[in-house]
């Protein structure tokens, strides 16, 4: 009798641990599995002991549901054929975003029949073995695959651009990274707008902001090409340009803060600004007017340019550019 019972204690002990490691969450196959039948189940609902969430699937408690264990309950409800994709994946990775936790997205092969629930959304993929990280529990898909296709589910191309560009300056993964997964997603929605961002990205555009700068003022206006994310040295302190156009002494700026930036990010950028004018450069502030005006930014680029030298002619980008015929 005591084995028996010491056998019991383990039982209890493991479904303790079980459901702290799945913030709360646990299954009924889970349940039966430590020594509790579905009476049991059902008296302690009824006792508000426990909570039905899903169709087998239980939380330990009964106040309002956190993120997590939303997102384990999708899972046990719908795995262990399924992983977490899109932003609820992008969360779950621990990256900092806006990112949608209203509903829980899941990806299941193809094949897989599911019945809605609420609070989950499913998508199917024909290559869903391929999208998951290994030894992962609950399962998700790989990061770069995450950071694609919840890009994909943005239908704005600007919030496209701002999602993968967002992350890749958080450092978790690399522009070139993600256009290598690109490759092996050929049927993926927005694929040539994330094709185009990724390949700016790798040549050292890190926002949604350079990036419109580099398209809409410097291609669109027929500028030089500059080089991004120039090193800069100030005494100890190395700080990184986001445009120059070296052989003429400007840089630009663009900064996407809104606001009141906190004090130390200010003094440096007026230090690193004021260092350039005494090294004799000029710089110029572009902030989100970029969006909505790209034309005089680029006059403004364009004068700086020609009074260190520039011999090019600003050229407008459309017929109804408020550049046209001079800056």
């Amino acid at each position: 009798m005591e084995g028996l019972q010491q056998a019991d204690d383990e039982l209890v002990r493991r479904f303790v641990e079980l459901r702290g490691r799945q913030q709360g969450a646990f299954s009924r196959a889970q349940a039966v599995a430590s020594g509790i039948d579905d009476s049991t189940l059902a008296r302690r609902c009824r006792n508000r002991q426990i909570r039905r969430i899903h169709q087998g699937v239980y939380v330990d408690f009964t106040g309002p549901l956190p993120w997590a264990t939303r997102a384990w309950a999708a899972w046990l409800a719908c795995g262990p054929e399924a992983a977490l994709t899109g932003e609820t994946a992008l969360r779950w990775h621990g990256l900092s975003g806006d990112w949608d936790d209203r509903t829980i997205q899941l990806a299941v092969p193809q094949s897989r029949k599911l019945e809605r629930r609420s609070g989950i959304r499913i998508t199917r993929h024909q290559d869903f073995p391929s999208w998951l990280q290994d030894g992962r529990e609950p399962s998700v898909v790989r990061l770069e695959v995450a950071v694609l296709t919840a890009a994909a589910g943005r239908l704005a191309p600007d919030r496209r651009a701002a999602l993968v560009l967002d992350v890749c300056r958080q450092r978790r993964t690399t522009p070139d990274r993600l256009l290598a997964e690109l490759a092996r997603l050929p049927r993926l929605r927005g694929r040539a707008t994330l094709l185009q961002v990724l390949s700016d990205a790798a040549s050292g555009v890190q926002s949604f902001l350079e990036q419109t700068y580099l398209i809409r003022v410097e291609r669109a206006h027929g500028l030089p090409a500059a080089n991004r994310q120039v090193r800069a040295t100030y005494g100890k302190q190395v700080n990184y340009r986001d445009v120059e156009y070296v052989p003429y002494d400007v840089i630009a700026e663009v900064d996407g803060r809104t606001g009141h930036a906190d004090a130390m990010s200010t003094w440096r950028d007026m230090r690193r600004d004021n260092t350039a004018m005494l090294q004799g450069k000029i710089t110029l502030r572009f902030g989100y007017q970029l969006v909505s005006d790209p034309c005089a930014a680029a006059g403004q680029i364009a004068a700086a340019l020609t009074l260190r030298g520039w011999p090019g002619v600003l050229a407008p980008c459309s017929p109804i550019c408020s550049a046209r015929g001079g800056f």
